[in-house]
């Protein structure tokens, strides 16, 4: 292909996270999964994936009956650190 690789599949992980925070600014919920059936043959084949193409997860959109909670997150000190 004209594209490398790398290139495409940096490509479809900016293109599912921008589709997350779009959704997210609008006021939907959005979750991005890659379940047992993204490695999936048959649901593969079904989806009308050829040989060698791959997918890079579900992207699930809907209405949130309630905001979820924030979750509880490391402080900075435990995940910085000063290099050099």
């Amino acid at each position: 292909p004209k594209i490398p690789e790398w290139e495409q599949v940096l490509s479809v992980g900016a293109v599912c996270q921008n589709m997350l925070l779009a959704a997210s600014a609008l006021g939907f919920g959005a979750q991005w999964l890659t379940e047992w059936y993204s490695f999936d043959d048959d649901v593969n084949s079904v989806l009308g994936l050829r040989e060698g193409e791959r997918m890079a997860g579900y992207l699930y959109f809907g209405s949130m009956a309630e905001k979820p909670g924030e979750r509880a997150r490391p402080s900075l000190e435990e995940r910085v650190s000063r290099w050099g």
